[in-house]
Order: C-alpha cells, then structure tokens, then sequence
C-alpha cells in the first residue's frame, strides 16, 4: 500500500525498523541507533550514506541551523584490516558490506549473470573499491555540456574536484625512482578526502612504462589536470601519514559527527517515498528489513537520494515514480509518469589477457603464495607504514583513445556511421529514451576519432591485463522486480548489447599482445595463459570476450541528466522532473560515463549538488 503523507508544507517521510545498530569505533557524536531517537522532521533526510550522500550531507549540515538525515542500508565497518590496510583493498567484496547483487543474465553474455559489487556500508564502496583516485578528460566532462546540459562540464566540475581532495605529492624515493610528476594547480588541498600516491610500486610496473614509452604512448605531467590520456601514475585515496584507506567514512562522516545537526541511522533501508496528491514531496519511509515495522520521518525542504545506480531508480519506482507500465506490473499506482528512470544504464565492460611471466622480480602473488614474504611485508606495514601493503595497486594506468591501441578505428568509426542507434537499447526502450541516446550515440561516434578521449583502460597486474571499455555504446535498466524495496532490482547493464562494444574489446585483446611483445615486457618471459595464443581469429576472439567480459563495477546513467523529453530523470539542478522536493546526486545521474574510475567524479558531483542545494554559484536552468 502506498502511505501518503499529510499534504502541508513539502516534507518527507521514512519508514524505519526499532532494531539496533553496531556503534561506530570513532563515533563522538549524535549517532541514531533506533527509529524512536529520531527528530520529528529533517530540513534533509537523505537516503546512502556513501561518497555521495555523505558529502551532500556534510556540506547541508556545515550550516548549524540546517538539520540533516542520512539513512543508510549497511553498517558501520569494525576497522577490519580488509577495508582499512592498502594492499588488502577489495577484500570487503562479497561481505555483508557489499549487496551482493548481480546483473540479470544475457544472450549477449551467453547467458551468464554478472556479479557487480556496491558498497552497503556506511562509506559506501569506497570502503570496497581498490582506491583509484582518477579523473576523467576534459572532453569526457565537456560532453555532458554538450548533451545539452547547461555547466556541466570540465571547468564547472574542477573545482568540486579540488574541493573534496587533500593532495599530497609521492614520497621522495619513489618520486625519483619513477619521475612522477604533477600539476599542482590541478589538485585541492583544503577538502576531506586524502590523495597521494602509493610509497612501494610493485617491480614490474616499471617494465610496463618502458613499455608504453617504446610504443610512443604519451606520459602527461598528471592525468588531474583534464589531460587524461596515454599512461600515468595514479594517486589513492589514502593518508600519507599512516597509509591507510580515506573513504567516505573518515572523510565526510567523521569530520561532522560532532555536529549535533547532522543525524545518521545505519542499518535501515529506505522503502519509500511519499507524496500528495498534486506530486509534492511529503515523506519516506524505511525498515531494516521485509518483516519490520516501517516507520516515517519528514524532510521539511528535500530528500535528496544517493542510493546508487542500481538502488536509486529502484526507490524511485517503488515509490511510484517512472514507467507507468512497470509500476503497473508491480501493483504500484503511478505518482509522476517519468519512463525514463531506470533506463539507460551502463557500465565500464572489461575482458582480460593474462600472462604468466617467468621472472626473479618480485610480484604481488607473493604476498599469497609466500608466507615468509607475507610476514615480512605485513610487519614492515605496521611498524614503518611501508612496503607492499601500502599499494592498493594500479600505481601506473593507461587510458588509450582507440587510434593508439588500433590502426583500424577509421573503418570502426564507419561501421558505427553506418549502424543504428537502436542496436544500443532494449527493444522496450521508451520513445524519450531512443530520442535522447541519439545524441549520446552521435557523441561516441565523434569520440572514435578524437584524440583527447579514452576508449580503452588498461590494468597491469605483473602480466595480468585488465581492458576496460570505457565508452560504451551498448545500454540497459534498472526495474524493480515487486513492490518490496527488499527485493533485489533486476539490473541489466546491456553488456556488448550493441555490436559495436564487442569489436572494440577485441581491438583491445590485440593491443594487449603488442604491448607485452614489447621488448621490457618480453624480457619477463610471458605466456599466454588466457584467451591464449591460439585465439586469433575474429570469431574467436569474439567467442572469447561473449563468455568472459563482466563489469569494473562503475554502473552510471540509470537516473540521467538531460531534458525529460531526452530521457533525463533530472533536470540541471538534479530534480526529479514532475515532483517538488526531489533530487538525485549519485552516479546514476551521469549521461555518459567517463574514461576513468568514478569516485572522484561522484564526489565532484555531489560537492557541487550540495552547493545547487543551498543556492551558491546561481541555479541551473534546463527545459
């Protein structure tokens, strides 16, 4: 049944379970561990509490008289060493910190599931990810201005990047070791979130840069600046003093704990929202699980939603919200006829080449395979806070447009004139939807010959070579299954949907073997273990990547940015269309992913959301 709440002001309400919570280890401050502590109102109740949430919520409440609310699904971690130490990172995964969802199975995968980690923890997934600290190109961010949405581009998002970043530049040795080099204009230093680069870079890296040297792939001064592209060390999200993971957490929760206008509740889920009848927003509702008892608390201005790209939409259309024939399927009246919300779902795609080398340089399976080692790397880490356990890896990344990893892009950019835009989409696809990717499929094909823009990511792992398609032109959705929050959202993110994804992915298992032929690669001896050298042909290759290819766990665009006649769910200011009060801030709201890992560009986005919310920098205009 759908509550509706008293129609007044705008407000909110959640419904909440009685149950208790586990108490944050660092916790001094107003932490609510049951549903009857609550205030009777928020000025905000926002619902996640990860990077996105918690960042709007500490910037609302940076204001003493502005009361905030942040529900979060998961717990609080306990310090375990797997969310904490570097060299740990993604340990957490398939934990109770993690939702354990997965993507629904698909003939374009052979009918495999995917499982796609996301954080349900208070910190979010940055408490699971393998803490790249990267951001896009400036042509990644210029094309969401370009989509028609009004600054939202590179230089509006800069300074949001710079505001949430604490910078500190390598240390010494590996500075000199490796010639890394930044632009210090390019990074903040005043915000919550630590930055700096890892104190030990696993050895063979350096055979991957001498490799991407020989190939004349370009090394820029640092990828912060807008110039994301060719290889470059990264920066982690960690402290340089103590070398431990900067989450969400530590960053936006702890630094505003002690504020006694800013309220969090862990381990209760959002179920609802509620509206009148003239779809204002009035209030939402939350449990910790099917069986509680769902209670409610208003929000006197917004409920501003950063569940994610898989739980957003879902909330959205449990509470009514979306596609008035799914609504219908799941017994739901519609409260605002919004088809788009849950559409255009996309994912960064990866296959791997994996090698094994045959080396007497250290390598990173040594810390699973040699006890000795193990010990001594771990009691290096906790007596000098150095050694392998202070690199979460990925210290040295490359972001390729396609015209350096192929010499073919020029008939791939003819075949993606030549194709149709609709081979991208569900065959349900609504009308707005099919009329808004046009653009967006007008926009990847401009990137298929552009030099500033990545399509391809590539990880080394001491062989190991994780392609990542960063553009991709194939989309999925989002659909609640029932009318039970609880039950876990059919999510498909349309994984080499479109024909296109999959001839780009193999032009990238081809690279993948030029760069280890190169000649520092080759002198580790490598042996194709996967696909295997034998896998050469077209089909073959393509055979391959059907029955391999699975996710970077960055799922974007299923409550997009644009005009709602375009498919945006929101408009440029992040308001739900056709309903007062609303507003998303997570990663579902970008129209296009970009060439990167996406916490930093989450966090950018949120910081500035949180200024739209409080009316600095001037409002944003969208029809």
């Amino acid at each position: 049944m759908l509550l509706m709440a008293k129609c007044s002001l705008v407000s909110w309400t959640l419904a909440l379970s009685t149950s208790s919570v586990l108490a944050h280890p660092l916790f001094n401050g107003r932490l609510v561990s049951r549903a009857d502590e609550l205030l009777e109102e928020y000025d905000y109740v926002i619902v996640g509490g990860g990077a996105s949430g918690l960042t709007v919520a500490n910037r609302l409440s940076e204001q003493p008289s502005t009361t905030v609310l942040v529900i979060e699904a998961g717990q609080f971690d306990q310090n375990e060493e797997f969310v904490t130490i570097p060299g740990l990172a993604g340990g957490a995964v398939s934990t109770k910190y993690d939702w354990n969802t997965t993507y629904a199975a698909s003939e374009y995968l052979g009918g495999r599931n995917i499982s796609i980690s996301q954080g349900k923890i208070v910190g979010g997934s940055t408490k699971l990810n393998r803490m790249v600290f990267d951001r896009g190109s400036k042509s990644d961010y210029d094309g969401w201005e370009t989509l028609g949405n009004e600054r939202w581009d590179w230089e509006s998002l800069l300074p949001y990047f710079k505001k949430n970043e604490i910078f500190s530049p390598p240390v010494d040795e590996i500075r000199e070791e490796y010639n890394i080099t930044w632009d210090d204009d390019a990074h903040g230093y005043d915000g919550y979130m630590h930055s700096t680069y890892s104190p030990y870079i696993w050895p063979t890296t350096k055979n991957l840069v001498e490799a991407t040297s020989s190939l004349n792939i370009p090394i820029p001064k640092d990828q912060a600046n807008g110039n994301a592209i060719g290889g470059y060390f990264t920066p982690h999200n960690m402290d340089p003093i103590d070398y431990r993971r900067s989450s969400a957490d530590e960053a936006y929760y702890d630094t505003a704990a002690t504020r006694e206008n800013f309220h969090l509740i862990a381990d209760h889920q959002a179920t609802r929202i509620l509206t009148c009848a003239n779809s204002t927003l009035k209030a939402t509702g939350f449990a910790t699980s099917s069986n509680a008892t769902i209670q409610s608390v208003k929000a006197k201005r917004e409920v501003v939603v950063a569940a994610g790209s898989l739980h957003t939409p879902q909330l959205l259309q449990v509470s009514g919200i979306g596609d008035p024939a799914l609504l219908s399927s799941i017994d739901i009246p519609t409260v605002v006829d919004l088809p788009a919300v849950g559409q255009s779902l996309h994912d960064h795609v990866y296959v791997m080449v994996a090698n094994s080398v045959n080396t007497t340089i250290t390598l990173a399976s040594e810390l699973t395979s040699n006890a000795t080692f193990a010990a001594e790397a771990r009691a290096q880490y906790d007596t000098e806070k150095r050694g392998p356990l202070t690199s979460p890896s990925g210290d040295f990344l490359l972001f390729l447009p396609l015209s350096i990893y192929t010499n073919t892009s020029a008939s791939i950019h003819a075949a993606a004139l030549a194709s149709n835009a609709s081979l991208s989409l569900p065959s349900d696809a609504p009308t707005e939807v099919a009329a808004g990717y046009a653009a967006s499929y007008h926009s990847l094909n401009s990137k298929l010959l552009a030099n500033d823009s990545a399509f391809l990511e590539v990880i080394w792992a001491d062989g190991v070579l994780f392609l990542g398609l960063q553009h991709p032109y194939s989309r999925g959705s989002v659909k609640a299954p029932s009318s039970s929050i609880f039950d876990a959202p059919i999510a498909d993110a349309g994984f080499l949907r479109n024909p296109l994804d999959t001839v780009l992915l193999r032009e990238a298992v081809r690279f993948a073997r030029r760069l280890v032929a190169q000649p520092s690669i080759a002198e580790l001896n490598p042996f194709e273990v996967v696909p295997g050298a034998n896998v050469t042909s077209d089909a073959d290759i393509d055979q391959y990547i059907k029955n391999s290819a699975s996710t970077l766990w960055h799922p974007a665009g299923s409550c997009k940015i644009g005009k709602r006649d375009e498919g945006g769910v929101v408009d440029g200011e992040l308001k739900v269309y056709g309903i007062e009060g609303l507003r998303v801030v997570d990663a579902s709201v970008f129209p296009i992913l970009p060439a990167s890992h996406i916490m930093t560009t989450v966090y950018a986005v949120a910081e500035r959301a949180a200024d739209i919310i409080k009316g600095v920098g001037g409002a944003i205009e969208m029809s």
